[in-house]
């Protein structure tokens, strides 16, 4: 916890004024006195919380004309640590943002409109993760804009009468209420704002084109192109192109690799199916039974403990009351039919004596102790959500590892997304994603302390016709966020259910206005 008596918050609080102040600025009304305290005291413009932690520095026009040094706020541990909000609006402070903003990951706000503040915005900004609004308005500021896309909650910017230039980033307009960039030097094509910013968000840029904007970019991306193209040709290819080059070269021979390895393990996995036909199949693995008699590749499967006998209570039932009298031997006299396999194992069918239709999943190459397998599954039992299956049961010995599941009648979602029987059309797959989402967001939350993890869910098939470019481009801003190379610019799952659950209620939108 952050004590506002502690002197080096109290030094640098009024080294941080006295820098904005400036020489000419006799403001007696500040009080910011090392011999009284900045919470208790009750400083203009700090605001603290009940434990006496610094949160906000509000000095909205407290007519201070020095400069900023945000590094000695920011380079401040218990400052750094504590510190939400800073407001320095309409002011006349010159200087810049140093990089050592970045240390203060608390900032959910940063106001430093209307002051004569220059120089290039730091790299750093875009680590601010918790950041909501980011006003730089009316100043000096120069260069590109930090990669700030990749701050998933932010949802006001304001960068208007600058002289900042480069590219706009491709930022998810939608969960912006305020976007400005008007009056600035930003040049190419504005990215999809998806309907939610109009040409005042983006006048006063020359070299912008593009919607919302009335100037078309095509004549001039092909003519800046063209010119780029005979500038580099008189050159020959740079550096950076050979690596890009040589990278591509490397990207072939490895994908030919990949191929070659494919096909390979295609054939050992041929001549080993072959082999299990012939029945040299190990005792301890599902066992494929095909007659001339039965042709509907219906499968028993045995299992075999250290000692070659399994024990009637091996098989642990969770609290389920459709199969709490099940047994190992129903299991084992059950005729089964395999419906599935996958890298992490093959997926079974079984029709019980009773009735009942099961699946059950057998799990290979697991190396986890039989203990954690246990607590694992006790886990996955307690974790209840409408939208995450729980296992019914589960055996588990250093042979084999079984899963028993509740057969589910419409199927899988690989039929869903492959099958011919119906089209799967776009607002299905949305709905479908945003309840997965909400799935995995789910699991992270309940599991994820406990390191189990989902394994990867996506489609292949994705970008058929079922989206259109504009629809596909929304969905794909959110996985590119998601595969972000820095760990903190990357979304949460809460954050993604949000994104994906935006994007649906778009389109919804949109399929009313259609009809």
């Amino acid at each position: 916890m952050i004590s506002c008596e502690d002197d080096e918050v109290k030094r640098t609080l009024i080294q941080f004024l006295t820098q904005l102040k400036g020489q000419q600025n006799n403001n007696s009304t500040l009080l910011w006195k090392p011999d009284t305290d900045p919470c208790k005291d009750q400083w203009n413009g700090v605001i603290c919380d009940a434990q006496m932690s610094i949160k906000r520095l509000d000095l909205y026009r407290f007519n201070l004309s020095g400069t900023l040094d945000v590094a000695l706020l920011c380079n401040s541990q218990p400052l750094a640590a504590s510190l939400t909000f800073l407001s320095l609006d309409d002011n006349n402070i010159s200087g810049g943002i140093a990089s050592e903003i970045g240390n203060c990951k608390q900032l959910t706000r940063l106001h430093l409109s209307g002051n004569q503040l220059a120089g290039k915005l730091p790299t750093s900004l875009a680590t601010l993760n918790n950041l909501k609004r980011l006003d730089l308005s009316n100043n000096k500021f120069s260069g590109p804009l930090p990669n700030l896309d990749r701050i998933s909650g932010l949802n006001m910017f304001l960068a208007q009468n600058n002289d900042l230039s480069g590219n706009i980033p491709a930022f998810y307009f939608s969960n912006f209420d305020h976007f400005n960039v008007s009056f600035n030097n930003f040049s190419g094509l504005i990215p999809d704002v998806q309907g939610y910013f109009s040409a005042d968000s983006f006048l006063g840029n020359p070299a912008l084109c593009g919607y919302p904007l009335p100037k078309n970019c095509s004549s001039q991306i092909l003519q800046s192109t063209s010119s780029k193209i005979s500038e580099e040709e008189s050159k020959g290819p740079s550096k950076e192109q050979m690596l890009i080059y040589s990278g591509y070269a490397a990207l072939g021979v490895i994908v030919i690799l990949f191929v070659v390895l494919k096909l390979c393990r295609g054939k050992k996995r041929g001549k080993k199916i072959e082999a299990e036909s012939n029945g040299d199949i190990e005792k301890t693995s599902y066992v494929s039974r095909e007659s001339k008699a039965d042709e509907a590749s219906k499968s028993g499967f045995s299992v075999s403990s250290e000692n070659g006998m399994v024990s009637q209570q091996s098989l642990i039932v969770l609290a389920r009351p459709v199969v709490n009298e099940l047994k190992m031997d129903d299991l084992l006299r059950a005729p089964a039919e395999m419906i599935g396999r996958g890298k992490n194992g093959s997926l079974y069918k079984v029709m019980l004596t009773n009735g009942i239709v099961v699946v059950v999943k057998r799990i290979k190459d697991w190396s986890i102790s039989s203990v954690e397998f246990k607590q694992r599954m006790q886990l996955l039992n307690q974790a209840k959500h409408p939208h995450v299956l729980s296992p019914l049961a589960f055996y588990c010995s250093k042979q084999e590892k079984l899963l028993v599941y509740e057969y589910q009648q419409n199927g899988s979602l690989f039929k869903l997304l492959h099958g011919k029987s119906k089209t799967f059309d776009w607002t299905s797959r949305l709905g479908i994603a945003s309840t997965i989402a909400e799935a995995l967001a789910f699991m992270h939350q309940e599991l994820g302390q406990h390191g189990i993890i989902h394994g990867e869910v996506f489609d292949r098939s994705l970008l058929k016709e079922y989206a259109s470019e504009e629809r596909m481009v929304n969905m794909l801003q959110v996985a590119i966020r998601c595969v972000n190379s820095s760990l903190e610019a990357r979304p949460s799952m809460n954050q993604v259910v949000l994104m994906i659950n935006t994007i649906k209620d778009e389109e919804e939108k949109s399929l009313i206005y259609q009809v």
